[in-house]
């Protein structure tokens, strides 16, 4: 692919990417990407011959940056709660940008239900790398002390990523930051929580 084509698709999946973050999947049209990505309609369908083609393509370049982001908050972060808090400062700074409406992957398979299966498995795959990323992440911190020996680190992940996925739609359906503030202690208690047995 040559540059210029590059710059072509490239443009087309920024502008679809702020769209569909914006307006949501479902209320993104094609003209209206190929309107405000100045590409030939011909030229659009080169690159994307469906919408769901574009839609799985966001969820990809989304599932890049996210996991981008996690790996330098990883980075940066000595202990699980420095993580978590660095991840929530993230969020609360994303909440104040008009362009973000909360996780990609979550809006679009709610706005897509069971219509398009590529899409579907895309989000699948990305939430599953998510979640496999947080486990790795714990089982090195609990080799360091700092998560109970006996936790199940996967079960832990998908713990802390479902309270990630809830604090965000508490802060859509009422519209306050301050629900996003709520995610590490919900993960401080995940993980204090998760050396212990479940009663029989």
């Amino acid at each position: 692919m040559s540059t210029k084509e590059k710059g072509v698709k490239d443009r087309i999946l920024e502008t679809a990417v702020r769209l569909f973050q914006t307006q949501g999947y479902g209320n993104t049209g094609i003209n209206q990407i190929i309107q405000e990505s100045q590409t030939a309609k011909a030229s659009f369908y080169d690159y994307y011959p469906s919408k769901d083609l574009l839609g799985k393509a966001y969820i990809e370049f989304y599932g890049k940056e996210q996991l981008v982001l996690l790996e330098k908050l990883q980075s940066r972060s000595e202990t699980a709660r420095d993580f978590i808090q660095a991840w929530t400062h993230i969020l609360r700074r994303q909440t104040r940008n008009n362009e973000f409406a909360g996780c990609p992957m979550a809006n679009t398979a709610a706005q897509i239900a069971s219509t398009s299966p590529s899409i579907s498995e895309e989000v699948k795959k990305l939430a599953l790398r998510t979640v496999d990323f947080l486990a790795i992440y714990l089982k090195e911190r609990q080799k360091k002390g700092q998560i109970p020996k006996n936790a199940d680190t996967q079960s832990l992940a998908r713990k802390i990523f479902a309270s990630y996925e809830g604090v965000l739609q508490i802060w859509k359906l009422t519209g306050k930051i301050s629900a996003l503030d709520d995610l590490p202690e919900m993960v401080d208690a995940i993980i204090k929580n998760s050396g212990k047995k479940s009663p029989i």
